[in-house]
């Protein structure tokens, strides 16, 4: 049996947070393919069959897991859109946060690295809701730049697809040549003096 999230009890609500908590901290240590149901189970001190209730299976508890850390990093990522700083200091404050953020994500994180999604069809539509949402940021911080005269981009629109998509080009590279804090602060200040040179009025 899988009830619509809508139809949960608080209890029952409670136990499907207690078992994405278990999962997510699983999937971490293990990797997705290597944890079971069983594990999760286990760290549940429950059934295996208890679990199919609350999901179809492990690739759903997977699917949800990618979904709330990508929560936490759109719930980050729009502070800083609606924040009341200029749009030169909200792109680079999006840019560091961004990547700030999904570096402490470690499912979100180990899903980029596995070759961008490779074996990981059933997590697209996760994948093509992340990226709308982050160019639709991108395109509200470069129309305020453009209307402020901070920046000069002809479309921001394509301006914004084309940010995101360096950005996610970024990552592999980013976390894997980083060992420590200053390493990742360094690259990071290296991206966003590039990012600038290509945005900024002259």
């Amino acid at each position: 049996m899988n009830p619509d999230n809508n139809h949960f009890t608080p209890a029952q609500d409670a136990i499907r947070h207690a078992i994405l908590d278990a999962s997510r901290e699983l999937f971490a240590r293990f990797g997705y393919k290597k944890t079971t149901m069983e594990d999760i189970a286990m760290a549940l001190r429950k059934g295996k069959s208890s679990l199919y209730y609350y999901f179809k299976n492990k690739e759903e508890i997977f699917q949800a897991v990618i979904d709330m850390e990508s929560e936490m990093l759109h719930g980050k990522l729009k502070a800083v859109v609606e924040s009341k700083n200029d749009a030169a200091t909200k792109l680079k404050d999006y840019v560091i946060v961004r990547m700030e953020t999904v570096r402490s994500l470690e499912n979100y994180q180990r899903v980029i690295k596995e070759d961008l999604y490779g074996g990981y069809d059933f997590l697209l539509p996760n994948r093509h809701k992340s990226e709308s949402l982050e160019e639709e940021y991108l395109k509200i911080i470069l129309d305020e730049g453009v209307a402020s005269g901070i920046f000069q981009v002809k479309n921001s629109k394509t301006g914004a697809i084309g940010i995101a998509t360096a950005l996610r080009g970024l990552e592999i590279p980013l976390f894997r040549g980083v060992d420590n804090m200053d390493d990742f602060n360094n690259q990071l200040d290296n991206i966003l003096n590039i990012l600038f040179f290509g945005v900024m009025k002259r």
